[in-house]
């Protein structure tokens, strides 16, 4: 199968990961933090009654924690997630997903079938399955205002790590860097 060529056909089930990790609303920052580094994880949904209600990431952490020098084992999950929870359901085109994420200026968003948590999907699974979708996120983040400028850029370094298109040669390459305002790859760049 040419991922290239079915990716636009693809939806949010096919790529998605099932077993997320879970935490309630009381657990403290401390416990979210731990388990993240447990599990190795960039994210925990935060879950009450069966009902996913936020997120928490390792940049909630950084900024609404570590920079306002909150205690981490004090301050609970309730009160720096990131809510209402932005998601997408399990039959969502990867197109619409990585818009979802562009819009919302995110890496990862949960999946929501009838209010229940079904998955995650990051925007490095959506890469890993379709480049092509970079051109998407890149557009739309150009788009987005500059108040979300740095993690604009942010956002942008890291899918040019992860591959595209070369705007000029039209050829794969794990090597763009944005020059002028084009992605160019390392032979177009010389």
């Amino acid at each position: 199968m040419n991922m290239a060529e079915n990716s636009h056909s693809m939806i949010v089930k096919d790529i998605m990961t099932v077993n997320v990790v879970t935490m309630p609303p009381d657990a403290t920052v401390l416990e979210v933090a731990q388990a993240m580094t447990e599990m190795d994880i960039g994210s925990i949904v935060i879950v009450e009654s069966q009902k996913p209600i936020g997120i928490i990431t390792e940049s909630d952490i950084v900024r609404r924690v570590t920079a306002e020098r909150k205690d981490a084992s004090l301050t609970s999950a309730k009160e720096i997630m990131s809510t209402p929870l932005v998601h997408v359901t399990p039959n969502t085109a990867l197109t619409e997903a990585m818009r979802v994420m562009a819009r919302s200026g995110i890496r990862r968003v949960a999946v929501l079938k009838k209010d229940s948590l079904a998955g995650i999907i990051t925007s490095r699974d959506l890469l890993q399955w379709s480049p092509e979708l970079i051109d998407i996120l890149v557009e739309s983040l150009r788009l987005k205002d500059s108040e979300n400028a740095a993690q604009g850029e942010e956002l942008e370094d890291e899918l040019s790590e992860l591959g595209g298109v070369c705007d000029s040669c039209g050829e794969y390459s794990t090597e763009l860097e944005l020059e002028d305002g084009r992605y160019l790859c390392e032979a177009c760049r010389e």
